[in-house]
């Protein structure tokens, strides 16, 4: 019998952690340079050139967003920034550096609470080496998601 209630209680127990936490995966798509569309541009197709990973843990109150990217520009120094995100950060909330065949990655510790729908895009910053013509003087970009990591009340 203690066996039997020992599973039960460890089986809620993860069942109220796994709540607590919310992950989800997309392509990195390039759009070419920047546009100022918020979201994923509709002017398609694009090609996947890596993936972006979020990950939201409630209880630590901890954001975390892993990007890697393939055949980008080499050499080359990206701004990772959340895309059409009102409540969250205005700016970069990283970098990404590639290598000289333009692979790179990078992971972002974020303290915040993400709210609604977003995006994740990494684009090369005005004035830097191979900086292009898009919006706001941003060149090569790439853009993932929409992501939405609202955890789950009990019950739903």
């Amino acid at each position: 019998m203690k066996i039997l209630i020992g599973s039960v209680f460890l089986a809620a127990a993860s069942i109220a952690a796994a709540q607590q936490a919310v992950n989800a995966n997309a392509p990195l798509m390039s759009i070419g340079p920047n546009q100022t569309t918020c979201g994923m541009p509709t002017n398609g197709p694009f090609v996947p050139k890596g993936v972006v990973t979020v990950h939201y843990n409630a209880v630590q109150q901890r954001f975390k967003i892993n990007v890697s990217v393939h055949d980008a520009s080499p050499n080359a120094t990206y701004v990772v920034d959340i895309r059409c995100w009102t409540f969250g950060p205005q700016n970069a909330v990283g970098a990404l550096i590639t290598d000289n065949t333009g692979t790179g990655s990078a992971e972002i510790d974020l303290s915040l609470v993400p709210q609604g729908t977003f995006y994740i895009d990494i684009a090369i910053p005005p004035g830097a080496i191979n900086s292009g013509t898009g919006a706001g003087g941003y060149g090569d970009t790439y853009v993932a998601g929409p992501f939405n990591l609202q955890v789950p009340q009990a019950g739903q």
